[in-house]
Parts: structure tokens; C-alpha cells; sequence
């Protein structure tokens, strides 16, 4: 990465039935949740939009930029080919709203969280984004109020449901109704048989 060289890996993701060799332009290593990932420029998807901005008049983006656990590269080796990084490239930027590896364009919400008991504790001592903050004006006896300002992600469901028993999206409707579905579908796991 300091020395801007292409690197060939082999990668075998979750759900794929082989291991697939390509090349990477290397911008940033990152943790989330205990595993590194490395975000990398793809020089094959990248020009592929390129070369399907042409052909059909397009607006795919021409940096395409993708997102590898470092757990899932087999093997690694460097090309000796170099690569200039794009300048315009601001990881903050890449990342704004999001709460933890995976990338959106959407803008980010507000999103209000109802904590109960020791939900609240937790959510002030590990916050879910850095945009947390506690809302003391809507405070009660029995919860406490939390506002981020995140993109909805599914990395900010897993977040959520992560503590699902002390947690309650508030709004928007948009959020609390994915919330709903994931309940609905743990409930249909954890059905009771009848005898």
C-alpha cells in the first residue's frame, strides 16, 4: 500500500463456490467487529464501467471500489505493477453515515433509539456510530433516548439486533419497519411445537 503497487489475490467469499484470483489497487485497511478488511480499487470493474459508459452512454461509476476480509485472501503477492491513488478519494467521506464496512451512497437519517435498562449503559459506553448522542430533553424513568445520524445499513441492523431485547427504533418508519421484519422472522424460527 505505501508503494501504490497492484496486488493479485485469491479470494474465496462466504457463499461462493471457489476461490477467485484478480488484481486490487490497495487504499485502506480497516476493523470491524474484531475481523481486518482491506477497500481496494478494482481495476477489472472499473473499467468495465468505463468501457460500458462508452458503449452505452452510461453513468456508471468509473472507481469502483470494493471490500475484502482480509480472513478470506488465500494467497496475495504483488504484481510490481504501480498504481497512482485517486486524489479525490477521502475514506471519511466513502464511510460518512455508515457503521462499519459496508459503503452507501444514500444519504444518512436520523434515527431515534428508545433504550431499556441496561441497554441504555451499554449503547453510552460502546456507541453504535460516532453521530450518537444521548437526548436528555426525552428522557424517563424507564428509558433513555439515543439520536445517530446513520445510513441503514445492514451492518446497523446487526448493531441493532445485536441487542434487540433493550433497543427500540423509534423513527424513522422506514428503519423501525425493517426492524419489524427481522423480529418477524426471528419469531418464525423460535416457534413453539405443538405436541
Amino acid at each position: 500500500m505505501r508503494n501504490n503497487q497492484v496486488l493479485n489475490i485469491t479470494h474465496h467469499g462466504f457463499g461462493k463456490p471457489e476461490p477467485w484470483s484478480f488484481d486490487i489497487e490497495p487504499y485502506y485497511l480497516k476493523v470491524v467487529k474484531r475481523r481486518w478488511y482491506i477497500l481496494a480499487r478494482s481495476p477489472y470493474y472499473s473499467e468495465r464501467n468505463c468501457q460500458k459508459n462508452k458503449t452505452d452512454g452510461g453513468n456508471c461509476p468509473e472507481n469502483v471500489y470494493m471490500v475484502y476480509a482480509l480472513d478470506r485472501i488465500l494467497d496475495c503477492y504483488s504484481t510490481k505493477a504501480t498504481f497512482s491513488m485517486n486524489e479525490n478519494f477521502d475514506i471519511n467521506e466513502y464511510y460518512r453515515g455508515c457503521c462499519g464496512i459496508i459503503h452507501s451512497d444514500e444519504e444518512p437519517v436520523r434515527v431515534i433509539l428508545k433504550a431499556y435498562g441496561g441497554g441504555a449503559d451499554y449503547i453510552r459506553t460502546l456507541p453504535l456510530h460516532e453521530s450518537q448522542r444521548e437526548l436528555v430533553e426525552r428522557k424517563d424513568d424507564e428509558a433513555s433516548y439515543f439520536e445517530l445520524n446513520v445510513c441503514p445499513t445492514y451492518d446497523l441492523y446487526q448493531s441493532l439486533l445485536a441487542q434487540a431485547d433493550q433497543i427500540e427504533v423509534i423513527e424513522p418508519e422506514s428503519v423501525r419497519r425493517q426492524m419489524r421484519n427481522f423480529a418477524k422472522n426471528l419469531m418464525s424460527y423460535y416457534k413453539e411445537e405443538k405436541e
